[in-house]
């Protein structure tokens, strides 16, 4: 029997030109579901000065406000705009999905509600631990107003998507009883040879390429990976460089630090490239390091191993998901000494190396673009399903 077309309406709070994990899943899982045959629309907000989108499908929502704060930028669309319920309705979409709990989340729910249609809603973050982004009231935000505010939206959608199993164990601990699925981002497999003209940037020889691909923000413990970094090069003989992929409000306080620790030349801090770009600096690397201890899902993580890269991460809640101790990668608690040891490991033996490279690209295949967008279609079509013969009782 074929499968149905859908039109399937996504709501966010941001997207591309903003760079982060919440645009990076709504791309890849929209061009999935495209290469499926649904026609996919992205709400979104529209960014003072960026350039108009060349996709005719993404809905720019003209903006409340506009806040830009030392670590975040925020987006304020005017849900109120009659114009979003106006291409709701025009394009017939019939399956709304939310990445966010609030703002815009909140009107693609009430749109979703008012019309009929399921609505579904993707738990792409952990926002207690983002409380230093919020401008007022952070310690309040950080203890109650986060999990209340995650726990009665999910109550009122469809279906809930977690990105990993321990955003489900999450909602489950909150007492949230909607249905939930695990949906992790989509990995785009990066094809031999992409990293090629970026890998004769920065190294030549027998020198070894080291990557880590995240926005240089408080969060991400990238002081941890730095003095880790100053001990790999006291411990090892091997010569290495390190590329460090990403913006944020770190930049230059990380640059300060580099050459504080002697890192100069070693480490390169090459700042935001375009989501499509960051798979060649990927594939051109031999190991991908990260000590992030606020990831739900690694996406980061899954980006290394399809460009063959074996990682070496912190032990947090996401990574501990992806990485398969000793086969693609490992997975250390925040222990200076033990980060260095298995970096130092990877770093001085070319062979081992090779092994764990091979097992991450096998493992990255099984999450590949197409694959998570088959299982949300899926989850869309019981929805829908669901949702008429409730209307019939």
């Amino acid at each position: 029997m074929t499968e149905p077309k859908l039109r399937i309406a996504m709501f966010t709070d941001n997207y591309y030109p903003f760079i982060g994990g919440v645009p990076i899943s709504i791309d890849r899982l929209t061009q999935g579901l495209r290469k499926l045959g649904h026609h996919v629309t992205i709400f979104a907000p529209r960014y003072p000065g960026a350039t108009p989108d060349d996709d005719p499908d993404i809905i720019r929502c003209k903006l409340i406000r506009y806040h830009k704060t030392k670590m975040f930028d925020f987006a304020v669309s005017n849900i109120f705009a009659k114009e979003i319920e106006d291409e709701l309705l025009r394009r017939r979409c019939n399956v709304v999905h939310v990445h966010h709990p609030f703002w815009m989340g909140v009107k693609g729910l009430n749109l979703g509600k008012k019309h009929g249609l399921p609505v579904l809603y993707t738990h792409h973050t952990m926002y207690s631990q983002y409380s230093q982004n919020v401008p007022l009231f952070k310690s309040f935000f950080k203890s109650y107003i986060s999990h209340s505010i995650i726990k009665r939206f999910s109550q009122k959608c469809d279906v809930v998507f977690s990105t990993a199993r321990t955003s489900k164990n999450y909602l489950d601990e909150l007492g949230v009883k909607t249905p939930k699925i695990i949906l992790p981002t989509g990995v785009q497999i990066i094809p031999d040879g992409a990293g090629d003209a970026v890998r004769s940037q920065y190294v030549s020889g027998s020198e070894v390429l080291l990557c880590s691909v995240l926005r240089l923000s408080p969060e991400k413990n990238i002081p941890f990976m730095l003095k880790g970094l100053k001990q790999v090069k006291e411990r090892s003989s091997t010569p290495f460089k390190c590329i460090i992929v990403g913006g944020g409000p770190e930049m230059d306080n990380l640059q300060r630090m580099i050459r504080d620790l002697g890192l100069a030349g070693t480490v390169i801090l090459v700042g935001s490239v375009l989501p499509s770009e960051v798979g060649s600096y990927v594939q051109a690397s031999d190991i991908f390091i990260f000590a992030s201890t606020s990831e739900t899902q690694g996406v980061a993580l899954f980006e290394a191993m399809a460009g063959h890269c074996p990682v070496v991460a912190v032990n947090c809640s996401g990574a501990d998901e992806v990485i398969v101790e000793d086969y693609n990668g490992f997975l250390v608690e925040e222990d200076l000494d033990a980060w260095v040891s298995r970096v130092t490991l990877l770093l001085d033996n070319p062979d081992e190396r090779r092994r764990l490279a091979d097992n991450a690209y096998h493992h990255a295949e099984l999450y590949s673009t197409e694959a998570v967008a088959q299982k949300a279609t899926n989850a869309y079509i019981k929805a829908i399903k669901a949702k008429r013969e409730k209307s019939k009782a």
